[in-house]
């Protein structure tokens, strides 16, 4: 691990963030609809497209063709491009009421990773915060996995996955890869089902049954790293229950979320104060064939050194009170 230094609002090439005036936030409001736009238009598109089919809309069908076309003309060696990267993160955290990430450590080559990011949230706004766009993990080919659903979709994968780059599959055979190579990824792991039981006020994460992130860590050697983003769960307002409805769909690699932000223009999040904080690795051991036992441990492991993380940093970024605990479904 590389420690990195601790620092708000860090930026490529030296450039510093934008003075907050009235186009600079038309600015960041625009690209926060961009990827909220993109993520919700990207699993809906299937029924508008059987809408325009239905209606025999052709130009609407033809629009829709070339958009998921464009998502798979850029060759695989393609990673981005660094200048668009620049100017989303340099923008579209500008409308919130504050934004900052600390790092104290980050993985390399001689001590692999997985950065593992909590809590999901609406739409995830952490891990943009503190994920693969960022400067110190795009120069080192760093990449931010998510779910396939996600990564195929219609616009996302063309502005997200391809134009800004980063991002790639969260799926078995490219996290797998990816470990035997020795790279280090970002994983949010409490996925969809995280993403529904967030609600402002709350600080909770689904890990309980989530363990496949610790057998593959322990059979790869890889250590874990928490980050956790204070303020991500009050950036919309979520419905609560029906639980096991949603969790069917999530099942599914659906989202089971119904998300209200700015009064305004719901989709928006909340100006809350976005703090994505990153804690010390927890390293494990190298074991080719962990047991149950083996995993079960560790997983436990982790969780305890996820909360100790939580706990450190709730006050001061979070603004909770001491006896705040971090709620594990």
């Amino acid at each position: 691990m590389s420690e990195a230094k601790s620092s708000s609002h860090k930026w490529a090439a030296g450039s510093a963030t934008p003075p907050s005036t009235p186009l600079s936030l038309f600015v960041g409001y625009s690209l926060q609809l961009s990827l909220v736009a993109c993520w919700v238009g990207g699993f809906a598109s299937p029924a508008f497209a059987y809408h325009w089919y239905k209606t025999k809309n052709s130009l609407a069908l033809s629009i829709y063709a070339a958009v998921i076309a464009s998502g798979y003309v850029f060759p695989s060696s393609y990673t981005g491009s660094p200048a668009l990267k620049e100017f989303y993160m340099r923008y579209i955290f500008l409308p919130f009421k504050s934004s900052q990430r600390r790092f104290k450590y980050l993985p390399d080559k001689s001590s692999p990773g997985i950065v593992l990011y909590h809590p999901h949230g609406m739409f995830s706004w952490g891990f943009a915060n503190g994920g693969a766009w960022n400067d110190f993990y795009y120069t080192k080919g760093f990449q931010g996995l998510v779910a396939s659903s996600l990564l195929h979709a219609p616009g996302f994968r063309l502005l997200f996955v391809k134009l800004l780059g980063g991002i790639n599959s969260a799926e078995k055979d490219e996290l797998v890869g990816k470990m035997k190579k020795g790279e280090s990824f970002g994983l949010i792991p409490g996925g969809f089902h995280e993403a529904s039981i967030s609600h402002p006020g709350t600080s909770r994460v689904f890990l309980k049954n989530r363990k496949g992130f610790v057998k593959y860590a322990l059979q790869h050697g890889f250590s874990l790293v928490p980050v956790y983003t204070f303020g991500e769960s009050s950036t919309y307002w979520n419905a609560p229950g029906l639980w096991s409805l949603r969790w069917k769909l999530n099942d599914n690699k659906l989202p089971a979320i119904l998300p209200f932000g700015r009064w305004w223009f719901p989709l928006l999040p909340r100006p809350v104060d976005l703090n994505t904080i990153g804690g010390e690795p927890l390293k494990l051991p190298k074991i080719e064939k962990p047991t149950k036992n083996d995993v079960d441990m560790w997983h436990t492991a982790y969780i305890l050194h996820l909360k100790k993380h939580f706990d450190t940093y709730k006050k001061e970024f979070g603004g909770l009170e001491a006896d705040s605990e971090l709620e594990v479904w």
